[in-house]
Protein backbone atom coordinates (compact mmCIF):
# COMPACT_ATOMS: atom_id res chain seq x y z
CA UNK A 1 0.00 0.00 0.00
CA UNK A 2 3.02 2.37 0.82
CA UNK A 3 4.65 2.07 -2.72
CA UNK A 4 1.36 1.74 -4.67
CA UNK A 5 0.16 5.58 -3.27
CA UNK A 6 3.85 7.05 -3.03
CA UNK A 7 4.49 9.65 -5.78
CA UNK A 8 8.08 9.83 -6.17
CA UNK A 9 8.86 13.09 -7.77
CA UNK A 10 12.63 13.65 -6.89
CA UNK A 11 15.58 11.88 -5.05
CA UNK A 12 14.17 13.14 -1.52
CA UNK A 13 10.96 11.76 -2.13
CA UNK A 14 12.29 8.08 -3.00
CA UNK A 15 14.85 8.39 0.02
CA UNK A 16 12.00 9.03 2.09
CA UNK A 17 10.16 6.66 1.14
CA UNK A 18 12.75 4.19 1.56
CA UNK A 19 13.07 5.00 4.98
CA UNK A 20 9.46 4.25 5.46
CA UNK A 21 9.80 0.76 3.60
CA UNK A 22 12.58 -0.12 5.54
CA UNK A 23 10.84 0.70 8.97
CA UNK A 24 7.71 -1.08 7.67
CA UNK A 25 9.96 -4.34 6.62
CA UNK A 26 11.63 -4.34 10.18
CA UNK A 27 8.03 -4.69 12.02
CA UNK A 28 6.25 -7.07 9.44
CA UNK A 29 9.59 -9.43 9.63
CA UNK A 30 8.88 -10.86 12.37
CA UNK A 31 5.18 -11.57 10.69
CA UNK A 32 6.94 -13.64 7.89
CA UNK A 33 8.78 -15.72 10.24
CA UNK A 34 5.38 -16.92 12.03
CA UNK A 35 3.88 -17.42 8.23
CA UNK A 36 7.09 -20.08 7.85
CA UNK A 37 6.02 -21.52 11.39
CA UNK A 38 2.64 -22.28 10.32
CA UNK A 39 3.31 -23.29 6.61
CA UNK A 40 5.33 -25.95 8.78
CA UNK A 41 1.99 -26.86 10.47
CA UNK A 42 -0.21 -26.70 7.39
CA UNK A 43 -0.98 -29.08 4.93
CA UNK A 44 1.43 -29.62 1.64
CA UNK A 45 -1.37 -28.08 -0.56
CA UNK A 46 -3.19 -25.86 1.80
CA UNK A 47 -4.82 -22.74 0.67
CA UNK A 48 -2.98 -20.98 4.01
CA UNK A 49 0.54 -21.91 2.17
CA UNK A 50 -0.80 -20.33 -1.14
CA UNK A 51 -2.01 -17.29 0.85
CA UNK A 52 1.77 -17.19 2.64
CA UNK A 53 3.17 -17.44 -0.74
CA UNK A 54 0.94 -14.59 -2.37
CA UNK A 55 1.75 -12.54 1.07
CA UNK A 56 5.56 -13.22 0.34
CA UNK A 57 5.47 -12.29 -3.63
CA UNK A 58 3.62 -8.79 -2.79
CA UNK A 59 5.91 -7.82 0.02
CA UNK A 60 9.43 -8.97 -1.83
CA UNK A 61 7.53 -7.12 -5.18
CA UNK A 62 7.49 -4.12 -2.99
CA UNK A 63 10.35 -3.22 -1.15
CA UNK A 64 13.35 -5.38 -2.75
CA UNK A 65 14.48 -2.56 -4.13
CA UNK A 66 14.81 -0.38 -1.33
CA UNK A 67 15.50 -2.14 1.36
CA UNK A 68 19.44 -1.69 2.48
CA UNK A 69 22.07 -5.06 2.22
CA UNK A 70 21.26 -6.51 5.77
CA UNK A 71 17.54 -6.29 5.46
CA UNK A 72 17.86 -7.71 2.03
CA UNK A 73 20.05 -10.66 3.51
CA UNK A 74 16.99 -11.41 6.11
CA UNK A 75 14.37 -11.25 3.23
CA UNK A 76 16.41 -14.07 1.31
CA UNK A 77 16.87 -16.02 4.52
CA UNK A 78 13.56 -15.74 5.18
CA UNK A 79 12.63 -16.94 1.64
CA UNK A 80 14.43 -19.81 1.69
CA UNK A 81 13.07 -21.17 4.93
CA UNK A 82 9.75 -20.92 3.37
CA UNK A 83 10.71 -22.72 0.02
CA UNK A 84 12.71 -25.13 1.75
CA UNK A 85 9.47 -25.81 4.22
CA UNK A 86 7.18 -26.18 1.56
CA UNK A 87 9.71 -28.71 -0.41
CA UNK A 88 9.99 -30.70 2.70
CA UNK A 89 6.14 -30.68 3.42
CA UNK A 90 5.38 -32.11 -0.05
CA UNK A 91 7.46 -35.09 1.15
CA UNK A 92 5.23 -35.60 4.57
CA UNK A 93 3.91 -39.19 4.58
CA UNK A 94 0.04 -39.66 4.04
CA UNK A 95 0.06 -36.44 1.56
CA UNK A 96 -2.75 -37.42 -0.75
CA UNK A 97 -1.10 -36.63 -4.61
CA UNK A 98 -4.11 -38.04 -6.73
CA UNK A 99 -6.56 -35.78 -4.58
CA UNK A 100 -8.77 -33.69 -6.37
CA UNK A 101 -7.88 -30.22 -7.00
CA UNK A 102 -4.41 -31.15 -6.30
CA UNK A 103 -2.70 -30.37 -10.04
CA UNK A 104 -4.41 -26.75 -9.83
CA UNK A 105 -3.35 -26.22 -6.32
CA UNK A 106 0.40 -27.10 -7.19
CA UNK A 107 -0.04 -25.11 -10.34
CA UNK A 108 -0.90 -22.19 -8.27
CA UNK A 109 2.00 -22.51 -5.50
CA UNK A 110 4.65 -23.67 -8.23
CA UNK A 111 3.72 -20.16 -10.47
CA UNK A 112 3.40 -18.18 -6.77
CA UNK A 113 7.05 -19.58 -6.04
CA UNK A 114 8.76 -18.98 -9.39
CA UNK A 115 7.69 -15.23 -9.39
CA UNK A 116 8.80 -15.02 -5.77
CA UNK A 117 12.19 -15.53 -7.47
CA UNK A 118 11.57 -13.67 -10.10
CA UNK A 119 10.91 -10.50 -7.52
CA UNK A 120 14.14 -11.75 -6.07
CA UNK A 121 16.43 -11.45 -9.13
CA UNK A 122 15.18 -7.97 -9.64
CA UNK A 123 17.46 -6.71 -7.06
CA UNK A 124 20.26 -7.53 -9.31
CA UNK A 125 18.30 -7.30 -12.58
CA UNK A 126 17.14 -3.31 -11.63
CA UNK A 127 19.76 -2.07 -9.11
CA UNK A 128 21.90 -0.04 -10.98
CA UNK A 129 23.82 1.25 -7.36
CA UNK A 130 25.94 -1.75 -7.06
CA UNK A 131 28.79 -1.96 -4.61
CA UNK A 132 32.55 -1.89 -5.58
CA UNK A 133 32.52 -5.54 -4.40
CA UNK A 134 30.00 -7.30 -6.05
CA UNK A 135 27.73 -9.55 -3.36
CA UNK A 136 27.04 -12.58 -4.71
CA UNK A 137 23.85 -13.69 -2.44
CA UNK A 138 21.10 -12.60 -5.09
CA UNK A 139 22.25 -15.74 -7.20
CA UNK A 140 22.60 -17.77 -4.09
CA UNK A 141 19.39 -17.63 -2.47
CA UNK A 142 17.62 -17.99 -6.71
CA UNK A 143 19.98 -20.67 -7.59
CA UNK A 144 19.12 -22.45 -4.18
CA UNK A 145 15.01 -21.92 -4.66
CA UNK A 146 15.86 -23.24 -8.03
CA UNK A 147 17.40 -26.43 -6.49
CA UNK A 148 14.00 -26.66 -4.49
CA UNK A 149 11.61 -26.38 -7.05
CA UNK A 150 12.72 -27.88 -9.99
CA UNK A 151 12.11 -31.38 -9.07
CA UNK A 152 8.55 -30.65 -8.12
CA UNK A 153 8.12 -29.05 -11.63
CA UNK A 154 6.67 -31.87 -14.14
CA UNK A 155 6.10 -31.80 -17.80
CA UNK A 156 2.47 -31.72 -17.28
CA UNK A 157 2.66 -28.42 -15.34
CA UNK A 158 4.61 -27.06 -17.97
CA UNK A 159 2.13 -27.35 -20.10
CA UNK A 160 0.11 -24.23 -18.96
CA UNK A 161 0.85 -21.61 -20.75
CA UNK A 162 1.51 -18.74 -17.81
CA UNK A 163 4.12 -21.62 -15.53
CA UNK A 164 5.77 -22.53 -18.90
CA UNK A 165 6.38 -18.69 -19.65
CA UNK A 166 7.39 -17.88 -16.29
CA UNK A 167 9.64 -20.95 -15.83
CA UNK A 168 11.61 -20.29 -18.88
CA UNK A 169 11.79 -16.64 -18.28
CA UNK A 170 13.45 -17.29 -14.91
CA UNK A 171 15.52 -20.06 -16.40
CA UNK A 172 17.05 -18.08 -19.23
CA UNK A 173 17.87 -15.02 -16.85
CA UNK A 174 19.68 -17.07 -14.16
CA UNK A 175 21.50 -18.82 -17.32
CA UNK A 176 22.57 -15.39 -18.66
CA UNK A 177 23.50 -13.26 -15.43
CA UNK A 178 24.88 -16.19 -13.75
CA UNK A 179 26.02 -18.74 -16.19
CA UNK A 180 29.24 -19.79 -13.84
CA UNK A 181 26.77 -20.64 -10.96
CA UNK A 182 24.58 -23.19 -12.67
CA UNK A 183 27.00 -25.64 -13.23
CA UNK A 184 27.54 -25.50 -9.26
CA UNK A 185 23.76 -27.08 -9.27
CA UNK A 186 23.75 -30.58 -8.16
CA UNK A 187 24.41 -32.67 -11.68
CA UNK A 188 20.77 -33.89 -11.43
CA UNK A 189 19.56 -30.13 -11.24
CA UNK A 190 21.49 -29.06 -14.22
CA UNK A 191 20.63 -32.30 -16.32
CA UNK A 192 16.72 -31.71 -15.35
CA UNK A 193 16.97 -27.72 -16.20
CA UNK A 194 18.71 -28.88 -19.52
CA UNK A 195 16.18 -31.75 -20.18
CA UNK A 196 13.67 -29.44 -19.94
CA UNK A 197 15.19 -26.55 -21.62
CA UNK A 198 15.15 -29.38 -24.76
CA UNK A 199 11.23 -30.55 -23.82
CA UNK A 200 10.58 -26.47 -23.97
CA UNK A 201 11.89 -27.03 -28.15
CA UNK A 202 9.72 -29.53 -28.62
CA UNK A 203 6.60 -28.62 -27.47
CA UNK A 204 5.93 -24.48 -26.68
CA UNK A 205 5.84 -21.55 -28.66
CA UNK A 206 7.99 -19.05 -30.54
CA UNK A 207 8.31 -17.06 -26.88
CA UNK A 208 9.79 -19.96 -24.97
CA UNK A 209 12.06 -21.00 -28.19
CA UNK A 210 13.38 -17.24 -28.20
CA UNK A 211 14.14 -17.71 -24.48
CA UNK A 212 15.82 -21.31 -24.36
CA UNK A 213 17.78 -19.99 -27.29
CA UNK A 214 18.87 -17.20 -25.02
CA UNK A 215 19.77 -19.36 -22.38
CA UNK A 216 21.55 -21.95 -24.70
CA UNK A 217 24.08 -18.71 -26.17
CA UNK A 218 24.36 -17.59 -22.43
CA UNK A 219 25.38 -20.93 -20.86
CA UNK A 220 27.67 -22.26 -24.25
CA UNK A 221 29.55 -18.84 -23.05
CA UNK A 222 30.49 -20.13 -19.77
CA UNK A 223 31.31 -23.49 -20.89
CA UNK A 224 34.29 -22.92 -22.29
CA UNK A 225 35.86 -23.62 -18.82
CA UNK A 226 34.33 -26.67 -17.76
CA UNK A 227 34.64 -29.77 -19.92
CA UNK A 228 31.60 -31.88 -18.65
CA UNK A 229 29.49 -28.95 -18.70
CA UNK A 230 30.21 -29.05 -23.08
CA UNK A 231 29.34 -32.41 -23.31
CA UNK A 232 26.31 -31.49 -21.88
CA UNK A 233 25.50 -28.88 -23.58
CA UNK A 234 26.35 -30.31 -26.62
CA UNK A 235 23.72 -32.97 -26.62
CA UNK A 236 21.14 -30.18 -26.12
CA UNK A 237 22.82 -28.04 -29.01
CA UNK A 238 22.55 -31.31 -30.88
CA UNK A 239 18.78 -31.51 -30.47
CA UNK A 240 18.94 -28.11 -31.13
CA UNK A 241 20.97 -28.23 -34.49
CA UNK A 242 18.75 -31.53 -35.27
CA UNK A 243 15.22 -29.68 -34.91
CA UNK A 244 16.67 -26.54 -37.28
CA UNK A 245 17.27 -28.83 -39.85
CA UNK A 246 13.81 -30.17 -39.67
CA UNK A 247 11.79 -27.95 -39.17
CA UNK A 248 11.12 -24.06 -40.78
CA UNK A 249 12.63 -21.30 -38.05
CA UNK A 250 10.50 -18.30 -37.76
CA UNK A 251 11.72 -15.15 -38.64
CA UNK A 252 11.78 -13.94 -35.13
CA UNK A 253 13.93 -16.86 -34.16
CA UNK A 254 16.84 -16.54 -36.75
CA UNK A 255 18.70 -13.86 -34.52
CA UNK A 256 18.75 -15.87 -31.27
CA UNK A 257 19.31 -19.01 -32.93
CA UNK A 258 22.04 -17.47 -35.15
CA UNK A 259 23.72 -16.35 -31.50
CA UNK A 260 22.83 -19.45 -30.00
CA UNK A 261 25.40 -21.52 -32.69
CA UNK A 262 27.73 -19.02 -32.99
CA UNK A 263 28.83 -18.80 -29.20
CA UNK A 264 28.82 -22.66 -28.89
CA UNK A 265 31.06 -22.86 -32.08
CA UNK A 266 33.21 -20.12 -30.75
CA UNK A 267 33.64 -21.46 -27.24
CA UNK A 268 32.79 -25.26 -27.50
CA UNK A 269 34.74 -25.57 -31.47
CA UNK A 270 35.37 -28.74 -30.48
CA UNK A 271 32.86 -30.62 -28.94
CA UNK A 272 30.69 -28.47 -31.93
CA UNK A 273 32.67 -30.86 -34.41
CA UNK A 274 31.54 -33.93 -32.28
CA UNK A 275 27.64 -33.06 -32.27
CA UNK A 276 28.09 -32.61 -36.21
CA UNK A 277 29.96 -35.71 -36.95
CA UNK A 278 26.96 -37.59 -34.43
CA UNK A 279 24.08 -35.87 -36.77
CA UNK A 280 25.67 -36.89 -40.21
CA UNK A 281 26.63 -40.61 -39.16
CA UNK A 282 23.24 -41.08 -38.09
CA UNK A 283 21.57 -40.11 -42.03
CA UNK A 284 21.65 -43.18 -44.03
CA UNK A 285 21.64 -41.64 -46.89
CA UNK A 286 24.74 -40.67 -48.44
CA UNK A 287 24.46 -37.41 -50.64
CA UNK A 288 22.48 -36.16 -47.12
CA UNK A 289 25.39 -36.61 -44.99
CA UNK A 290 27.73 -35.03 -47.37
CA UNK A 291 24.88 -32.15 -47.75
CA UNK A 292 25.20 -32.03 -43.91
CA UNK A 293 28.89 -32.27 -43.63
CA UNK A 294 29.55 -29.43 -46.02
CA UNK A 295 26.68 -27.20 -45.13
CA UNK A 296 27.75 -27.58 -41.15
CA UNK A 297 31.09 -27.18 -41.84
CA UNK A 298 30.57 -23.70 -43.79
CA UNK A 299 29.31 -22.42 -40.08
CA UNK A 300 32.67 -22.29 -38.37
CA UNK A 301 33.97 -18.71 -38.73
CA UNK A 302 37.40 -17.50 -39.43
CA UNK A 303 37.04 -15.62 -36.68
CA UNK A 304 36.10 -16.88 -33.24
CA UNK A 305 35.71 -13.69 -31.14
CA UNK A 306 32.47 -12.93 -29.98
CA UNK A 307 31.98 -9.52 -31.31
CA UNK A 308 29.04 -7.36 -32.83
CA UNK A 309 30.13 -6.97 -36.23
CA UNK A 310 31.44 -10.83 -36.40
CA UNK A 311 27.84 -11.63 -35.16
CA UNK A 312 26.03 -10.00 -38.07
CA UNK A 313 28.34 -11.47 -40.79
CA UNK A 314 27.73 -15.01 -39.26
CA UNK A 315 23.99 -14.01 -38.73
CA UNK A 316 23.92 -14.12 -42.47
CA UNK A 317 25.94 -17.17 -43.31
CA UNK A 318 23.38 -19.08 -40.67
CA UNK A 319 20.43 -17.85 -42.70
CA UNK A 320 21.85 -19.28 -45.61
CA UNK A 321 22.50 -22.66 -42.88
CA UNK A 322 18.97 -22.85 -42.08
CA UNK A 323 17.08 -22.53 -45.57
CA UNK A 324 19.50 -25.07 -47.11
CA UNK A 325 19.55 -27.80 -44.64
CA UNK A 326 15.66 -27.63 -43.93
CA UNK A 327 15.50 -28.18 -48.13
CA UNK A 328 17.65 -31.39 -47.58
CA UNK A 329 16.28 -32.88 -44.15
CA UNK A 330 12.59 -31.79 -45.15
Amino acid sequence: AVVSTAHVESVEHLHHLELILRSVFNMILPVLEGCVELVKVSQYMSPITQTVFQLFCCISDSVILHIDKQQTHQLYDICYKLLKCYSENSHRPGILTVEVGVEDAKYDHMLLCLELLSHLCSKDFLNFDMPDEYDDSTSRIVLIGLDILVPHIDINLLKFPKLSNEFFKLITFICEVYPEKVATLPDNVVDQILNMLQVGLNNYNDDITFFIFNAISALSVYSASSQPFQRKLGQLIKHTLKLISQQELSAELYDPASDMVFSFICKCQEEYVNVVNEIVSEQTDATVRECLRTAFSALIPNSMNITRRDKSQFSKIFENFAINVYGVCR
